[in-house]
């Protein structure tokens, strides 16, 4: 596993954030050698992560709490810092909530108010913090008011384009029966199991468009579409680094992609399904594959049926 470093660090404005939450959590870090070190925060760390130059990042150095003293390239870059491994995406998810958290937290104090109004789509929300939906619904984060209550659901994805990610959603009876039993979803799986009786041959995908508006609004904003906004029915998705901005007396969330509940989704970013050969799975029995909705652009496909 490879490690961290000063070009490292600056590559995603998330990563020095996770790694300031870990020195201030008392978070182990991972050094050379699989060894596990709690650190103390240095003199201005918090300001270098952030906006030192490379000479900066470099000369940094990290005492442990047993005394030891490490640069940043003595840690290895784990899934928390997206290395390789289980976790990393939920990293950024919680890096892209962490800097929503500050900038609520930084507008508050702007405002001398606890809490600000936050404008999405045509509704205006009273917001005095975001806070991470617990659980695997189609929420990630959400915002709540002064009171705790939850006012609005964010799905969030990491990257800029389409390419980036993995699926819109899943489909299976267990975790989404509402999807699953839907007749086109059916008629796929049917369809798959027959042109694949052996299952799909390596570095094989195959896609399938989706006539119902309201299945591909379900895979993108959650199986709940169509009711109140809720953990299942996502009030905003945003795609990369989330901004907050002021905008008339009212704030606005914005992301690389800001899609409010509703929008259709088009181009790469159309909800399809697709079967991707998958050699460890076997999706509703058909052998090698792994089924989803995903992105059409999200990767290479080799075939329409």
């Amino acid at each position: 596993m490879a490690n961290l470093s000063a070009s490292e660090i600056r590559k995603y404005d998330w990563r020095p954030a996770i790694f300031i939450k870990k020195v201030k959590e008392k978070s182990p870090f991972e050094i050379k050698g699989s060894k596990k070190v709690v650190l103390i925060a240095p003199k201005n760390m918090e300001k270098i992560l952030k906006d030192g130059t490379n000479v900066q990042l470099n000369e940094l150095r990290f005492t442990s709490t047993e005394g030891g003293v490490y640069k940043l390239t003595d840690f290895v870059k784990t899934k928390e810092f997206g290395g390789k491994g289980e976790g990393a995406s939920t990293a950024k998810e919680d890096a892209a909530l962490m800097s929503l958290k500050q900038q609520i937290s930084d507008a508050k104090k702007k405002e001398g108010s606890a809490t600000i109004n936050i404008r999405i789509g045509t509704k205006t929300y009273s917001v005095a913090d975001a806070v991470s939906t617990p659980g695997t619904p189609k929420s990630d984060f959400h915002l709540v008011d002064r009171e705790g209550k939850e006012v609005a659901w964010i799905s969030h994805k990491d990257g800029r384009t389409e390419r980036e990610f993995q699926q819109w959603g899943g489909m299976s009876e267990r975790k989404e029966p509402d999807i699953f039993r839907h007749p086109e979803v059916q008629k796929f799986i049917k369809d798959m199991l027959k042109l694949y009786p052996k299952g799909l041959p390596n570095a094989t995908t195959v896609a399938r468009k989706i006539k119902d508006r309201k299945l591909k609004m379900m895979s993108v904003y959650g199986n709940e579409f169509g009711q109140a906004f809720s953990r299942q029915n996502t009030t905003l998705m945003l795609q990369g680094s989330v901004e907050l901005s002021k905008q008339g007396s009212t704030y606005k969330i914005t992301a690389y992609h800001t899609h409010v509940n509703g929008d259709d989704m088009t181009d790469g970013y159309e909800p399809v399904f697709m079967a991707i050969f998958k050699g460890d799975r076997s999706d509703f029995g058909i052998k090698g594959t792994r089924v989803v909705i995903a992105p059409l652009g999200c990767r290479k496909v080799t075939g329409m049926v």
